[in-house]
């Protein structure tokens, strides 16, 4: 074993890069993935990107990589790329052949596809144990960020709109974020968030105790039958999303095998999403391949209330998900309707088979009641929802099916079931069924769809990812869907379709070539001259082409072309987007990006949407449409390994206009600029 240990430390010298050029590459492959996920999710309108708990997963495991030679179960959990035999299979081959120095032996562990590996790397270490990483391993993590931001001009909503009024913006025109978490890997959790956004009043009006919106936990971590207990704000995850939230899955996206869901069930809230989390007690107990999973929830929501004239009692017809305090109608909605969660989950684990079982029950102090429209016929009405559902996995040696099925209190059904299959080194397929009852209620669903709601839809995805010839890769993926019943956009029972098909071509180490073609069909509503509202497809085809070339470890540059066609009841547009990137990092303490970016489109049905680099745990992807040009720059300085600065200023020039936006947000002339700022601390 010695002799064995010592030729693979030998072997990792003699064939390993320079450090800093595998984190440079290992940062670029993050920045490739997160672009592919959010560009995915911001094609959805009911998806508030700034929220998405998927992609605060995905930059805390970028901070804070996992070391494979030291991690446990529960810290490989936390990826939320693995399934449960692919974990253990790991552990098992760690515990028989050593510790792994290079990603290129995690092939040989079973199940582990180049793809996985791939999708695995930027989130992992493989540093060698010594006695000074065993001790760091030890050693608390603190982190506090500070974050800052503000736009100008300013809109229409802070300026008094005459004299003696007071503007409905009353806060400051700028956006407020602290957080600061510590943690003792496998002991203890804890965290605070402080967030104010631009508008909200600061220490005055409505928010007299400062920031508009407070989050904190505290969670810890035991190795016997009590695993875990957490107080305060968390998030709880099961199964495949039919019924409570569901583990990290990237969904539809250029990742075509992303459709089953990892994770554990529960985790503390870092999100700045102020509705969709739970606040009070949970406590993970298990032994041996038994787990059990107990919860129970308390907060108010933001919701809009409206009172019943004929017999005076309040009820509520949505609830809001903005996270907005602004004027005095959002503020009328803070926090107006209690809502109280308590559920468990149970679960039987073996090698290769899991089983889980999911009870939640929910209840409002008044009732929901979303109107008389039809469309609205099958939404949930009343004070109380209940949830009952079952999932499954189950892995062999290159094929993983999934499932889970799910009935609501009114005893409507959802469930999806899917499966991948790596039929080859070279070649993997996956597919994804999915049925909600447009009656079925699940207000903390989260499964792949089309729509938000986990309700009134059936559809089957299927995905391909491909490696016909070597430095070739090709992904696509055919979604079909069908809505049942009626939507807001429709008329009546009605049909879409998704295809994407997407090459990535290697030519050189520092030569990539990239082609991307998306076409959608969904149905919409229009009105005709005559009164008669009929139903279209509403057709986009998306183009994209994008190289990225090296110049040596520093220096990278991006150059992309897109674009949009739209075609809708005899109304035709069409979109055009250029822009080109400069990234440069002259050390490790400092990196730039800058991009110059010109779009010119017929209209917003042409709009198109381009993924940003931006501050630490912030997304940002714009959407352009008419003519006009972009360009940003945004810096990354560390003068030590403690403390890292973010700055970001852009500015975006449409041509021809003379105000820019609507209602309160609407800004005078052609131009918008912003500016960003963020420290973190790591002690």
């Amino acid at each position: 074993m010695i002799m064995n240990q010592m030729f693979k430390y030998l072997l990792l010298l003699a064939l390993s890069f320079p450090q800093w050029a595998i984190s440079q590459t290992n940062e670029n492959l993050r920045e490739r993935e997160m672009e592919q996920v959010i560009e995915s999710i911001a094609g959805s309108e009911d998806v508030d990107i700034d929220n998405s708990a998927l992609l605060e997963d995905m930059t805390t495991n970028a901070e804070n990589p996992v070391n494979v030679n030291l991690a446990s179960e529960d810290e490989l959990t936390k990826l939320n790329l693995l399934d449960f035999n692919q974990i253990q299979n790991l552990i098992n081959y760690r515990k028989k052949y050593g510790f792994f120095v290079s990603t290129f032996e995690l092939t040989a562990v079973e199940g582990f596809t180049p793809e996985i590996v791939a999708s695995l790397t930027p989130f992992i270490t493989m540093e060698l144990p010594s006695d000074s990483l065993f001790k760091a391993r030890k050693k608390i993590r603190e982190n506090l960020i500070s974050r800052v931001k503000c736009s100008f001009p300013l809109a229409k909503g802070y300026r008094s709109a005459s004299e003696g009024k007071v503007a409905a913006y009353p806060g400051l025109p700028v956006s407020l974020y602290n957080r600061f978490h510590l943690e003792i890997p496998e002991k203890l959790e804890f965290g605070l968030i402080a967030d104010n956004d631009a508008g909200e009043q600061f220490f005055s009006g409505s928010n007299k105790w400062g920031f508009d919106y407070y989050s904190g936990f505290f969670s810890c971590k035991w190795k016997g039958i009590m695993r875990q207990v957490t107080l305060g704000d968390f998030l709880f995850r099961a199964g495949q999303g039919v019924s409570l939230g569901g583990g990290m899955g990237l969904g539809k996206s250029a990742n075509t095998l992303g459709i089953l869901k990892f994770g554990q069930t529960i985790k503390p809230n870092t999100s700045t999403d102020e509705n969709r989390f739970f606040r009070g007690i949970s406590a993970i107990l298990g032994s041996g391949p038994f787990k059990l999973t107990l919860f129970y929830s308390n907060k108010n929501r933001d919701a809009n209330v409206l009172k019943d004239q004929s017999t005076g009692s309040s009820y509520f017809t949505s609830l809001q998900t903005s996270g907005y305090h602004r004027t005095a109608s959002e503020n009328e909605d803070e926090k107006s309707v209690n809502e109280q969660v308590a559920g468990g989950y149970g679960e039987f684990k073996l090698n290769r088979f899991r089983i889980g079982g999911l009870m939640v029950v929910q209840q409002f102090d008044i009732p929901m009641n979303t109107g008389t429209a039809l469309y609205k016929a099958k939404s949930f009405s009343g004070s109380k929802n209940s949830n009952l559902s079952v999932d499954y996995q189950l892995a062999l040696s290159h094929l993983q099916l999934f499932g889970e099925a799910g009935l609501s209190r009114n005893r409507k059904t959802g469930a999806v079931q899917g499966l991948i299959w790596h039929a080859h080194p070279q070649l993997s397929l996956s597919a994804y069924f999915r049925s909600f009852d447009p009656g079925f209620h699940a207000f903390y669903g989260n499964s792949l769809s089309e729509s938000s709601g986990n309700c009134n839809e059936t559809g089957f995805y299927t995905g391909v990812m491909a490696c016909p010839i070597p430095k070739v890769k090709i992904f696509g993926y055919v979604d079909l869907y069908h809505f049942p019943w009626l939507t807001y956009s429709t008329m009546a029972p009605s049909s879409g379709s998704d295809y994407l098909a997407q090459v990535d071509i290697t030519i050189s180490r520092k030569f990539s070539l990239n082609m991307k073609g998306k076409y959608e069909a969904k149905p919409q509503k229009v009105t005709s001259s005559k009164g008669i509202a009929e139903d279209y497809d509403a057709m986009t085809t998306k183009l994209r082409i994008q190289t990225d070339y090296s110049f040596g470890k520093r220096l990278l540059f991006r150059t992309r072309f897109e674009s949009v066609r739209y075609n809708f009841a005899k109304v035709y547009e069409k979109g055009y987007l250029l822009f080109q990137d400069l990234v440069y990092e002259p050390s490790r303490k400092f990196k730039i990006w800058v991009r110059y970016a010109w779009f010119n489109t017929d209209g917003y049905n042409s709009r198109i949407y381009t993924y940003e680099n931006d501050l630490l745990y912030t997304f940002s992807i714009p959407e352009f449409h008419g003519n006009g040009h972009r360009i940003y720059l945004n810096l990354r300085w560390s003068p030590s390994s403690r403390i890292t600065a973010y700055l970001k200023v852009g500015c975006t020039i449409h041509n021809g206009e003379s105000s820019w936006g609507s209602g309160n947000d609407i800004t005078t002339g052609n131009q918008r600029s912003e500016l960003r700022g963020l420290l973190s601390w790591r002690f």
